[in-house]
């Protein structure tokens, strides 16, 4: 299956709260996207058969190990772009989400690359967020 934004939202989302310690279930997705439960399920059946989650009946849906690695890489990007945008181009902190978002989603990796090198090694987006490791 071929890559989409929608697909890498999801998979941010999972990854996103993880990492605030939150459950992820179909109602939680649900609500987060405002869908209707059957939109959510609809997705995790496609992210599934694409081996980047894992989901049974009645428990919290969960990142494999390659749904993890794709998770890290655009939240990745999305931190060192809204980094990038505050520091270099002046952006005020409440203008960088949205731009970043639509950024994030971009698969020349020579460009993050740059980014990277222009930024240095930071571990701390400009919402004071952890950056993920990540090499191009």
């Amino acid at each position: 299956m071929k890559k989409t934004v929608e697909k890498e939202n999801y998979l941010k989302t999972i990854y996103k709260m993880k990492e605030k310690g939150e459950s992820v279930t179909v109602t939680s997705l649900s609500r987060y996207f405002s869908v209707s439960k059957s939109t959510v399920s609809n997705m995790i059946k496609k992210l599934v058969i694409m081996e980047l989650i894992d989901s049974l009946p009645y428990k919290p849906i969960v990142l494999t190990s390659s749904g993890r690695k794709r998770a890290t890489e655009i939240i990745h990007k999305h931190r060192l772009i809204e980094l990038y945008l505050v520091e270099k181009m002046n952006f005020e902190l409440d203008e960088v989400h949205d731009i970043a978002e639509e950024v994030e989603h971009i698969a020349n990796t020579k460009f993050f690359k740059r980014i990277q090198e222009i930024l240095g090694d930071r571990d701390i987006d400009p919402h004071g967020a952890f950056i993920p490791k990540q090499n191009f």
